[in-house]
């Protein structure tokens, strides 16, 4: 199932992407004690901070149950400029209270690559209930479709055999990455695309309304069961011809 809305102005759906996350969490915690979400980077990790810090009860959030993933990660040092733990970190987690060292999982840059890809997949398994099933993706959309760092045209599009992957030849630089694959994707139980900008405009409506034959990664994101959610701006939507 697939929902979409779309907001006037990027304020706007910053503010609903809180709302909806704050929701999200209240919800996964009360069914099975705790909250698994994955950040992505780029916009992503500014706008979804940004709409939960803005919330009038985001104190009450009980953070010490969340549990903090990334759809993907950049392999270099997590105090680096280009990793997302990095992003995350600074625009959100260093700004509350109450979430657990020990809940916040990231990748290990000390590792070779592959270690470092196996590494971050045990972490997955050890910690969700089901080995793999995370509550809420945060996903962003490149300009070509991109998600996490699966590409179009990319080999990594077709592995299913592993819930994490690495990749060494990204076409967008840092070349080195570790990211989650369709297998893990597809298993979580909610995912948010949160787009923005004009950029994003073509590519989003290729993906919501060419679902024929649909080559473009964002388009391969289906999951198992739960409901796959679209929030965008007005510019992101400007090329939809069916507006929500």
């Amino acid at each position: 199932m697939v929902d979409v809305q779309i907001f006037s102005t990027k304020t706007e759906l910053q503010t609903s992407t809180g709302k909806f996350i704050a929701k999200k969490a209240r919800e996964a915690i009360l069914d099975h004690g705790y909250f698994s979400i994955a950040f992505s980077g780029g916009s992503v990790a500014s706008i979804a901070p940004a709409g939960l810090l803005e919330l009038p009860d985001v104190l009450n959030l009980d953070f010490s149950k969340w549990k903090i993933y990334f759809c993907d990660e950049r392999y270099v040092e997590l105090s680096h400029s280009d990793s997302n733990y990095n992003a995350v970190n600074q625009n959100f987690i260093s700004k509350v209270k109450g979430i657990l060292k020990q809940n916040i999982y990231t990748i290990n840059p000390n590792l070779s690559l592959e270690e470092a890809r196996k590494d971050y997949e045990d972490k997955l398994k050890s910690s969700l209930d089901d080995g793999k099933s995370i509550d809420l993706l945060l996903i962003g959309m490149g300009p070509d479709g991109h998600i996490c760092s699966l590409f179009p045209g990319h080999r990594l599009l077709d592995v299913s055999d592993c819930l994490v992957a690495s990749i060494a030849d990204s076409p967008k630089p840092p070349s080195c990455r570790i990211t989650l694959t369709y297998a893990a994707v597809n298993s979580a139980k909610c995912a948010l695309f949160i787009v923005a900008g004009s950029g994003k405009a073509v590519v989003a409506q290729k993906v919501l309304e060419e679902n024929e034959n649909n080559t473009i990664p964002a388009a391969r994101v289906k999951l198992t069961s739960g409901t796959t959610h679209w929030f965008l701006d007005s510019d992101a939507a400007s090329h939809l011809t069916q507006k929500k």
